[in-house]
This record gives C-alpha cells, structure tokens and sequence, in this order.
C-alpha cells in the first residue's frame, strides 16, 4: 500500500526502473473542456533544451524516450518516466495537467496522482485540492534529480492561462492561434501550404489512417499488470503491457508486435500430453511464450479469425472453462489444461470430448467469431445458450445439453438442435456469431 502525500510532500522513487504516474479526474470534462496531461523535461534553468522535450498530446514520447504519455479515453491518462533514460542534462520533469478551452479547475471535483513501479506496486497517492482555483492549468508535482536519487515532489501549483503560457513558461515557442478564414461565395484556388515556422502548435493533430479505439488502459488486480482492448467488435487488438523478467503464454502465432525487449519462443506446454489434448481441443500443439528478459514493454495480440476479445480474471478456486478455439493468451499464474466431457456432452455438444480449463491466478484473454456479450447469472438464474455460441464459463456452473424445441421435428425444423441450460451463479461469454452456420452461409454464396 503506498503512502499518501500532501502538497510539498515528496517520496525516493525506485532506482534504475520505470514509474507509472496514473492521472485520473472527476468529471471527465470538468466545466464542459477536455483535461489533457504533459510533461516537460526541464534542465537546471527551469526550460527545455528544445521543443521535443515537451511531451503532449501531439509529441506522445521525449526525444530520449524516457517519457511517454499514453493518450487513453475518458478521465484518465498515464506518463510513464524511466530516469535511467534522462540525459544529465535533465534536472527535473514537471508533471502537468489543462484545460483544453475555457474553465478552470474549480470545477474539477477529485484528482487524483497515483505513482507505481514497473511491476505495479503502488507507491503513492496525491490528491490536489482544487476547490477555488481559477486556473485552467496545474503543476501536480516534479521528478527530480536528488544527489544520486531521483525523488517526486507533490506541487498542485496553478498556472493562470492554460497549457500554452504554461509552456511558454518552460521555454516551449508556441505558434499564436489563426482566426479562420472568412467563408468564400465562389471557390478559391488553393493556397500554397504555409513555410516551416519552427514553433509548436497546440491545435490537436487529427487523426488519419488510424481507427479511433475507443478503449482505455485497465489494470488486472489478478494478473498484476495493465492491459488494453482495442477496435472492439470484429477486428480486436490486444495490448498488455509485461512488467521486466514475467510471461505471457498465447496461442501460435498470436503475435502481432512486441517491444524489443521482450524475446518470444515457442513451448509445448504441458508436454507432448498436454500439446496433444490443445490440439484435440481445437489449440495448437504449440504455444507461444513471451518473456519480458531485457525490461518492460508492450506485447500486441489478436486473433486469427474477426472477432472479438474479452479479458477475464481467474482466481483461485474459480476456474474458467473454454470453448473450442476460444483461447488467445494468459498470464503465467494461469494453467490452461484439456477437460474431459462426459459422453453425452461430447456426442451431442459438436464441439468434441475435449474442451480447454483455465485455472490459478492471472488474466486471460479469450477470443471469439463476433462481439462478445457477458452474460451474469445469480444463484438459481437459468439461462439457455445456443451451445454454437458458446465462448466460454464458469466451471462451478451446472449446464444441461437439451433440445432446443420440443420433438425433433420441432428441433431441426427451427434451426435450434442442441442447447445448453446453465444454472447460477457464474459468467457465461456468448459470441453474436456462430462459425459453422457462417461456414454454410460461404458454401452456399460461393461460386461452384
């Protein structure tokens, strides 16, 4: 648990590791403006040594990547500051946050700074007092150098006039903003594009080429580490950020980047058994295992087929079951095993006699064909799933496999065969689209 500080407050910060500096706000949008974060990489004058010391939203990384900001939706955004990678010339980096327009921060109700190492361990807590400030851009605290040590001070200074004076302050040219142009009745020939000013803009960049993700950083308390899932729906993207020397386990070739610290090597796991019931489960008989050996970074995920991914966490004494070819990735507490179905169940359930169980402790990443939809049940709740769409669930639920109409005529006539009727409580995961149906759907339409 970590310390909770006060203005003027200040706190040794690990040696030689990241720190994750979480901000978060209330309301998301305190007097109706956006609330964006910066930091600036400050010598021992008080000012950058250039323009790409500055960190914002339109210059996301430091020039010597020792600070990065991580833009995420809603009232949250994350710095992530390695001070092994600051040059000498870097006295301090002061940690910053505005009003993007009118308002000031009077009307901000909490804020909140956490600080954690690169494993996760929080470290502090600082929550500024905004209550009367009219300023629109706050100084919540610094990282500086102290002897051989680097330290973080809480601040929660105002600075009259937003993030542009504030910059300013810090030696940061910024280009004065443009009325737009008065409306034409004809069209105008194009004007020629403006020459290179050298100063910064704080007009925010559009976004080209890339999807808008709608997503936002999460933390898992059971896997210890933060994760992001991205382009929800048909086409997800995983992140999950590996703290230094941990694992990732992941279906072959689930792979899509990594940071180039982390080094990935296939494994059968469980051995040649193990291997052969994933196998016969719908997995590969190889898995791919990440391994954060020269720091922390970043590895990207994603399915084979479009679909969606839904992260889960698996304590112990809950155990998760896995439909076929539902598995994408887990962390290393987590131990992924072939299940036995009883006779019935693997006749009459078309998915086989071998269905995948996840238990111990971590998170999981799961995959589907589709969106998927949580669906929670109570004690004594029933719910019917089409067993097609079916990702995964609870192992302490009871599930019965029944005709999903009375009579087989009934049953085959209303495209509904064979059903599932669990009872609660648990989780079920469904996916809004079933692989073999859609398979006939592409018989059908194909040219023969």
């Amino acid at each position: 648990m970590g310390i909770e500080l006060q203005a003027g407050g200040n706190i040794a910060l690990p040696s030689a590791t990241e720190v994750l500096i979480d901000i978060r706000w209330e309301p998301e949008r305190p007097a109706g403006q956006d609330v964006d974060a910066s930091a600036f990489l400050l010598g021992t004058g008080g000012k950058v040594a250039g323009d790409a010391d500055f960190v914002f939203y339109n210059n996301p990384r430091s020039r010597c990547g020792g600070v990065r900001l991580r833009e995420g939706s809603g009232a949250h955004r994350q710095l992530r500051i390695n001070p092994g990678l600051l040059p000498a010339s870097v006295a301090k980096v002061a940690v910053c946050l505005s009003l993007f327009g009118g308002g000031s921060f009077a009307q901000a109700t909490r804020i909140a700074v956490g600080l954690a190492d690169a494993g996760r361990s929080e470290l502090a807590v600082f929550r500024p007092q905004t209550a009367g400030m009219p300023e629109a851009a706050l100084i919540l605290g610094e990282i500086y150098r102290h002897r051989e040590q680097w330290k973080f001070r809480a601040l929660a200074q105002g600075f009259a006039g937003g993030l542009g004076p504030l910059a300013g302050q810090f030696g940061v040219e910024i280009a004065a903003e443009e009325e737009p142009p008065p409306a034409l009745e004809e069209p105008a020939a194009p004007a020629p594009a403006p020459a290179a000013t050298g100063v910064l803009s704080l007009a925010k960049a559009p976004a080209t080429g890339v999807l808008p993700t709608g997503s936002e950083t999460q933390y898992s308390p059971a896997g210890d580490l933060s994760y992001e899932l991205l382009y929800r729906g048909a086409f997800a993207l995983a992140r999950v950020d590996l703290p230094r020397g941990r694992e990732l386990k992941a279906e072959a070739g689930a792979m899509v980047a990594m940071s180039p610290a982390i080094e990935v090597a296939g494994t059968m796991s469980g051995g040649l058994l193990g291997g052969i019931g994933r196998m016969v489960s719908g997995e590969s008989l190889f898995l791919q295992t990440l391994t954060a050996k020269r720091g922390a970074g970043p590895v990207y995920l994603a399915p084979v087929a479009p679909g969606d991914i839904a992260a889960m966490e698996v304590e112990p004494g809950a155990a998760l079951v896995i439909q076929r070819g539902g598995f994408l990735a887990c962390t290393q507490g987590v131990e992924v095993s072939t299940k036995v179905q009883n006779i019935a169940q693997g006749l009459f359930s078309r998915e086989g006699f071998f269905i995948l169980k996840a238990e111990g402790q971590g998170l999981i990443l799961l995959e589907s064909f589709g969106a998927i939809h949580r669906i929670e049940l109570g004690a004594g709740e029933q719910q019917v799933v089409d067993n097609g769409h079916l990702v995964a669930w609870s192992q302490s639920m009871r599930y019965d496999l029944e005709l999903g109409n009375p009579g087989l005529v009934a049953a085959f006539s209303s495209g509904e065969n064979i059903v599932c009727r669990f009872q609660g409580p648990g989780t079920i995961l469904v996916q809004s689209r079933q692989p073999r149906q859609f398979g006939r759907w592409i018989s059908q339409v194909l040219p023969r």
